[in-house]
């Protein structure tokens, strides 16, 4: 099980990338390396549902208010 501040997709606590659906159902993060597959895999995780895209200056984790990063 990945840790909340964990890349979707390596080990890195390095995530400044976020994708949220507006439904809460789809919330990963992601390091700067691993942009894309974030974007490709929300696409196919949660088709057709509204998303927000956050990008931050500082370290982003799931499960938390987005609105307060």
């Amino acid at each position: 099980m990945k840790r909340k501040n964990e890349c979707l997709f390596c080990t890195s606590r390095s995530c400044y990338e976020r994708v949220v659906s507006g439904d809460k159902t789809y919330d990963e993060i992601a390091c700067p390396t691993h942009l894309k597959d974030l974007y490709k895999h929300s696409d196919l995780q949660a088709p057709g549902v509204l998303k927000n895209f956050i990008s931050s200056t500082g370290k982003l984790r799931r499960g938390t208010s987005f609105e307060n990063n």
